[in-house]
């Protein structure tokens, strides 16, 4: 049987060996034995091109002699932890793979070509079917993704949805075109356009580097950014994080101010910018994160960003990113303050040029600024994830109107972490640990709703001096400390509440420790250690009613008791450490 050629696509191989066989691709795939979805006319391998199904890999092993690493080697999954991202794609179903699809940067039904490469060799590359493939590398030319002969895109199959692999016809020369077009008396036939005799247009040898940079990280070789070599994923985060920066904010000179940019791709990437800014539907997540639909778009963007990425720091990056900054400030404030790129990854050294010439948002600056001139007056390791109560409502409540206690109350504690050293929200959550879905919604929603930001900020700086007042608390070293308290004992719990004539049950054991973790260590009760796991089949809302009662049920004489019992813990831990 045919052998695959280094670097080929397995859609490649397949109809090549299939031709050389003379028999259609549908019919070899089922002679491999693989997992399909199979038709009268047609069929499919289920991830057909993204990774191969235990069934199928078994088949083709077995048929072929071919190992498993190199069957896989020809699947999308060669680039997972680099260019793709395969968490999300866990069931083998054609809807799965659609999902998948839509938020990778990768095609599973078309491919790009270079039509002078397939002039030397039929074999297709496998990278050709990332959509971050833009141009040739080899032949300095710009790849194509329709047939001028049928107007589909290439290896698709039918103008109206993709086609599986025949298995009714003969062999199909793989030198060919091979979509489904309608003849002059309206019968279907193969669009006989040979692909090696398609013009392509030369590129700039900048976007052939750029390329160059992409397969690099592609194929996990060591890629560097803003001067420093980092992994394969993060470059392509990178890549993905400024790629929606420009669909956010890149206008007409931005386009027509690169020499390096083809004609061809100002024009398609000017249509898609266009399009996603009219859009109505979807939000900023399919607006900013889908991948380019043409190789010609594709090129535009790696125009335009590839140059930050080759920079040699932060400092160059910076000149470079400066025309955005005023943009990216205006399109923050249109959107009420809230940063579109909120929920985009950011590499280190990105999100220190991001936060640099980015402003955070209008409402965090001003006295947050001012005072991180000053030594700060706690330890971030001496914040709690929840301000005290009374704290709170003495003075900040009244700058946050609308918000519930505990996100208050939190969003406090962020902002204090913020004066103690925090260059942003997200960095104040890391530093402190805290729950970072819960940080995330407190910062992207709380933020909007403070009248008077100045204010706002004078309030935090006195809490904070409060704070530091009483005497300094080690929080973090406290959450450390009782991170296995699961329950009270029977017998230091009865001596606390028999007096009041409460019984001691398993759930008050737990409901108690839960009780002592959150009131000495600042914490968020819901996050406490008694429950992080299983309540006998008790519901969500039933452990939370009884949290509520057990907490307004306890007295202070046994609430002082549980607390001076959880310090005597925290005592015997710091005898142990010693």
């Amino acid at each position: 049987m045919l052998a695959p050629v280094a670097g080929e696509a397995f859609a490649s191989w397949i109809d090549r060996a299939a031709f050389d066989l003379g028999i259609g691709p549908g019919q070899l795939v089922q002679h491999l034995g693989m997992e399909c979805r199979a038709s009268s006319a047609t069929t499919r391998p289920l991830l057909f091109g993204v990774m191969l199904t235990p069934e199928s890999l078994r088949g083709a092993r077995e048929a072929t002699a071919l190992s498993a690493e190199r069957l896989r080697a020809m699947h999308l999954e060669r680039y997972a932890g680099g260019a793709l991202d395969f968490t999300g794609l866990k069931e083998a179903t054609e809807s799965a793979v659609r999902y998948w699809a839509r938020r990778e940067w990768a095609q599973i039904h078309g491919s790009r070509a270079c039509p002078r490469c397939l002039a030397e060799s039929p074999a297709w590359p496998l990278w050709w079917w990332l959509e971050a493939a833009a141009v040739c590398p080899r032949h300095g030319c710009l790849l194509i993704d329709v047939c001028p002969a049928c107007g589909i895109r290439l290896r698709r199959g039918n103008a109206s949805r993709p086609r599986g692999l025949l298995t009714r016809t003969g062999p199909l020369d793989p030198a060919l075109c091979g979509n489904r077009v309608l003849g002059s008396r309206g019968r279907a036939g193969l669009c006989q356009q040979v692909l090696a005799d398609i013009a392509a247009s030369a590129v700039d040898p900048t976007l052939v580097t750029a390329q160059r940079s992409v397969l690099d990280a592609a194929d996990l070789r060591p890629s560097r950014l803003l001067g420093e070599e980092v992994t394969a994923a993060d470059w392509f985060v990178a890549m993905r994080l400024l790629v929606a920066v420009v669909r956010l904010i890149a206008g007409e000179d931005d386009l027509n101010g690169s020499a390096a940019m083809p004609h061809a791709a100002r024009e398609s990437l000017a249509a898609d910018l266009a399009y996603r800014r009219s859009m109505t539907w979807g939000g900023m997540h399919n607006r900013l994160r889908s991948g380019p639909a043409e190789a010609a778009e594709a090129a535009g963007l790696l125009t335009l960003v590839e140059p930050i990425l080759a920079c040699s720091g932060v400092d160059e990056a910076r000149l470079l990113f400066e025309p955005w900054q005023a943009a990216l400030a205006h399109q923050r404030r249109a959107n009420n303050g809230t940063d579109p790129l909120r929920h985009f990854p950011r590499p280190r050294m990105l999100d220190e040029l991001l936060a640099t010439e980015m402003p955070r948002s209008y409402r965090v600056v001003g006295v947050v600024t001012h005072r991180r001139n000053r030594p700060a007056p706690l330890g971030l390791h001496q914040i709690p994830h929840l301000v005290g109560q009374r704290d709170y409502t003495e003075l900040i409540a009244e700058h946050l109107p609308g918000t519930a206690l505990s996100t208050g109350r939190r969003f406090a504690a962020l902002a204090v972490a913020r004066i103690c050293g925090g260059r942003n929200w997200r960095d104040a959550a890391e530093q402190l640990a805290m729950d970072r879905h819960r940080a995330a919604r407190a910062s992207g929603v709380v933020v909007q709703r403070i009248p008077d930001v100045n204010a706002f900020w004078v309030a935090v700086g006195v809490l904070t001096e409060r704070m530091a007042a009483r005497g300094p608390v080690d929080y973090r070293a406290r959450r450390e400390a009782l991170a296995d308290l699961t329950k009270v004992s029977h017998s230091v719990l009865f001596g606390i509440l028999h007096p009041f004539g409460q019984d001691v049950t398993r759930q008050r054991q737990r409901h108690a420790a839960a009780w002592v973790w959150e009131n000495l260590t600042g914490g968020d009760g819901r996050e406490a250690p008694a429950y992080q796991h299983g309540w006998e089949g008790a519901s969500e809302e039933s452990v939370r009613e009884g949290r509520r009662k057990f907490a307004a049920s306890l007295s202070d004489t046994a609430a002082a008791a549980l607390t001076a019992w959880g310090e005597e813990l925290l005592e015997q831990h710091r005898e142990r450490s010693r």
